[in-house]
């Protein structure tokens, strides 16, 4: 059985350098020069030739800017660290972000046994096809990282629809709704016609928040470098000072065009609180997408855009109906 997909064992280049402490810089020279290597960039220090248990990283540059009698324990990085094979790919690419590591080293998970190393190249695909599976999860195209990116593109038109459908049919469900919610202000509309004008915007930035919210937060999160509470009140903030930006500057605008003070700060407000709900309500479903242990990358951008349309249109009537009547 060959290694399971999606793990460091995919990737590895088994074909590199390795020395031991205790060989001298001239040996492990002379030994790399034997053959031609898949990859020579990095010298991997084992234990011993039997059990090569894993100890440590010398780069080649290092190598060859040392003496030969000096001696591979006295300059090979001790504390490089490495990742066991059962290891998703995508803790592969992160600790590389996180360590500022151009290659990482694989060991058995059970034995500690040196099997390779993820150069440079590999972590590039992995974050590459890491960053697609993501886009496409946010879309609801692809339902797990279980399914073949390139299998989606070559995918059969009847296929690509019901991919695609579901969600979609859910935003239309969702648009229904938000019609049949807008028509219950129709008098409302028909008395302040400027009203109807600004739906289409306040809808949009509320949308536009949103997505931006997200993106955000899920990749902080597939980067495992964010601190939850720490960085939810930090975007809250955000949020409260896009909110007043934003709203202000549509206030101002209204107010110009129109000349109307009721229908500006209706805008003006509903264009603040509309933002700041919005922010509120993307981190909220990716958060608890992610405290259910379901990856909340996977069709979260079409279920927010949902809510906080509907949302924003309601806020917005809501606070219409009691600034302008």
């Amino acid at each position: 059985m060959g290694p399971k997909k999606g793990t460091a064992l995919n990737h590895i280049i088994a074909d590199v350098p390795t020395a031991r402490p205790e060989q001298s810089v001239g040996e492990v020279l002379a030994y790399i020069r034997e053959k031609s290597w898949q990859s020579s960039h990095h010298i991997f220090v084992v234990n011993n030739e039997k059990e090569r248990k894993y100890l440590g990283v010398l780069s080649t540059r290092v190598l060859l800017e040392s003496s030969d009698e000096v001696k591979i324990s006295e300059i090979f990085k001790k504390d490089y660290p490495s990742l066991g094979s059962h290891t998703h790919e995508d803790s592969v690419a992160i600790l590389a972000i996180r360590k500022d590591l151009d290659t990482v080293p694989v060991v058995h998970t059970e034995t500690g046994e040196f099997l390779g190393t993820v150069d440079a190249e590999e972590l590039l695909q992995i974050l590459h096809e890491s960053h697609t599976e993501k886009l496409l999860q946010r879309a609801g195209v692809l339902k797990d990282s279980g399914e073949n990116i390139v299998d989606i593109f070559r995918a059969r038109v009847l296929k690509m629809v019901r991919l695609r459908l579901p969600w979609l049919l859910v935003g239309l469900f969702g648009g229904m709704a938000t019609t049949l919610l807008i028509s219950q202000f129709e008098p409302l509309l028909n008395q302040v016609v400027a009203l109807a004008f600004f739906i289409p915007v306040i809808a949009y930035m509320n949308d536009a928040v949103g997505t931006q919210t997200v993106t955000l937060f899920v990749r902080g999160l597939a980067l495992e470098k964010v601190s939850l509470t720490g960085y939810i009140l930090k975007e809250l903030a955000v949020g409260l000072i896009i909110g007043t930006v934003l709203g202000l500057l549509i206030f101002l605008f209204s107010l110009l065009v129109f000349g109307s003070l009721a229908v500006a700060e209706t805008v003006g407000l509903a264009m603040f609180i509309g933002i700041t709900i919005s922010t509120m309500v993307a981190l909220s479903f990716t958060y608890a997408f992610y405290k259910l242990g379901k990856d909340p990358a996977i069709g979260v951008d079409p279920l927010v855009t949902i809510v906080q349309d509907t949302l924003s249109v309601l806020i917005y009537l809501l606070i219409a109906s009691a600034l302008v009547l």
